[in-house]
């Protein structure tokens, strides 16, 4: 998904030059999916004294 390039110099164990890496995703960059398979932003409620976290678009728990 998030690959960036990486400049290396040229060694004993390896050859140098423009190598892909794979680079990590920062969870504010993710959408869930909701039951109909449309990404949804998550928000929170208090349900029986615990802190639940519900779909936006369809008002569900996750």
């Amino acid at each position: 998904m998030n690959i960036a390039i990486r400049h290396t110099r040229q060694s004993a164990q390896g050859e140098g030059g423009r190598l892909p890496k794979a680079m990590p995703i920062d969870l504010s960059n993710l959408a869930l999916l909701d039951k109909n398979g449309k990404p949804t932003r998550v928000g929170f409620k208090i349900e029986d004294g615990k802190k639940v976290r519900v779909a936006k678009t369809t008002g569900e728990a996750i």
